[in-house]
């Protein structure tokens, strides 16, 4: 475990702030949350302002990488490649070098949910397919521009809540509902985008950055209610491909869609067999986002023989056991509180004993399942705006008074916690690791 890789994420729209400041454009998050939320993120941490403050908190943990997003607005206003926003360029050049100076490497998410409004407003954002080739050109001047001292490299995280929750639910940016075909049709266009950027790194690139890419996707975890009930364990296996296998099958498996989806959703899109070849392949590691936040579903949903777990040990052999044993970063793993300041102290010691569990599962799954977990990414660094949640939930380690001028990082129990993990270098107690290496994936039952 002493090549473990230990690190801690933010999103750009979730604690830059300054979301008009230096010549900024705006962003669908930037409207939405005005027209449907009635709220703003607005400052929200500040690190835009306050990197010094966020570089400080890293080092206070100990970490050896930082996952952060660019704001693809903050570097081209209007999405679309030109002479750069100087401002917003020096900021990331300013955050990479600083990080890199305090030996912790970064890990750089292009796309967080932030599409530049203008390409929603002229393009009608994901739907169409035109996006793909401009966010290839804004990857290129990132690669082009930061690939020098950048070596992990994620396109798009968590396209399911992209697809799903954008243009399906609405409860995400652009806020689009009820339209199923648009879902998967986004979902498809997200893919390929991947895809194509995928191989714009490796051809032009990666020969001389020598730097590794993928793309963060997200699931549940779904048990069944009798190990022994067939149809149960169908329900499940249904459950998984719909949410994780729906973008892990084309990229880490054969290229296209699971058998299950395409059988229920006729009009889903096809891909040919060059775009199977093309696709299929493109991620140098899978890489995983994991917790109780993205998918906590409404009390009124079915069970169907189903029960939502958050064991992230059993997830971990089902994404072993269907994509051939891959190397797995978890990019995404934390856990939330309320927005009481109160509360958060006791909270945070009964929630990060929780999260403990979960890096517990990790090394588990890696000490007995021979499951290749190379990294882990504690959810987040700062309290920031919690998307559809606005500030009525917190998910940092530090706690942020958005209220306040100075907005200075106050590490929780949980940030204590993290540090001593990290210290310790992952060499979690017997007695911890002990009650859960019987556990094992339903799969296996298949």
């Amino acid at each position: 475990m002493c090549d473990f890789l230990w690190g801690v994420g933010t999103g750009a729209f979730q604690v830059e702030g300054s979301w008009r400041k230096d010549g900024k454009g705006f962003s669908i998050w930037d409207h939405f949350t005005r027209s449907e939320l009635r709220d703003s993120a607005g400052t929200s941490s500040d690190s835009y302002t306050l990197l010094d403050k966020d570089l400080s908190a890293l080092q206070f943990l100990g970490v050896t990488f930082y996952q952060f997003s660019i704001s693809w607005s903050r570097l081209f206003p209007t999405g679309v490649v030109a002479a750069p926003n100087e401002k917003g360029l020096q900021y990331y050049n300013t955050l990479i070098d600083s990080l890199l100076y305090r030996n912790i490497a970064p890990v750089v998410t292009l796309y967080h949910w932030d599409l530049p409004l203008m390409l929603q407003e002229k393009f009608g954002g994901w739907k169409n397919e035109s996006v793909i080739d401009i966010f290839n050109d804004y990857a290129t001047f990132c690669f082009q521009t930061f690939g020098d001292r950048v070596k992990y490299w994620i396109t798009i995280h968590n396209p399911y809540l992209v697809a799903w929750h954008g243009y399906g639910t609405g409860i995400h940016a652009p806020g689009e509902r009820g339209k199923i075909r648009t879902v998967y049709s986004v979902g498809h266009n997200l893919i390929k985008a991947h895809a194509k950027v995928w191989h714009t790194y490796k051809e032009r690139f990666e020969p001389y950055q020598k730097g590794m890419i993928s793309i963060v996707l997200g699931s549940h975890w779904i048990e069944p209610n009798k190990l022994e009930d067939e149809l149960d364990i169908s329900k499940c296996q249904k459950s998984m491909e719909r949410v994780l296998g729906w973008f892990a099958k084309p990229i880490h498996g054969d290229g296209d869609y699971p058998e299950g989806l395409k059988n229920e959703f006729l009009f889903l899109p096809h891909f040919t067999e060059d775009e199977k070849d093309y696709i299929k392949g493109t991620a140098d590691f899978f890489a995983f986002s994991f917790g109780p936040s993205n998918f906590k579903p409404p009390n009124t949903l079915p069970k169907m023989g189903q029960n939502l777990s958050l064991n992230l040990r059993e997830v971990l052999n089902w994404i072993k056991l269907e994509y051939n044993s891959p190397r797995i970063l978890i990019a995404e793993n934390g856990w939330f509180t309320d927005s009481h300041p109160l509360q958060i102290s006791l909270m945070y010691v009964r929630v990060m004993n929780t999260g403990l569990m979960d890096v517990t599962f990790s090394y588990a799954a890696i000490k007995y399942d021979n499951i290749d977990v190379f990294g882990y990414t504690a959810w987040s660094l700062l309290d920031g705006f919690e998307w559809q949640h606005a500030y009525n939930i917190r998910r940092g380690l530090f706690y942020v008074d958005f209220k306040s001028k100075k907005k200075e990082r106050i590490p929780k129990s949980s940030a204590l916690y993290y540090k001593q993990i990290i210290q310790e270098n992952a060499h979690i107690r017997k007695q911890i690791i002990q009650p859960f290496v019987q556990t094992g994936s339903y799969r296996t039952y298949l």
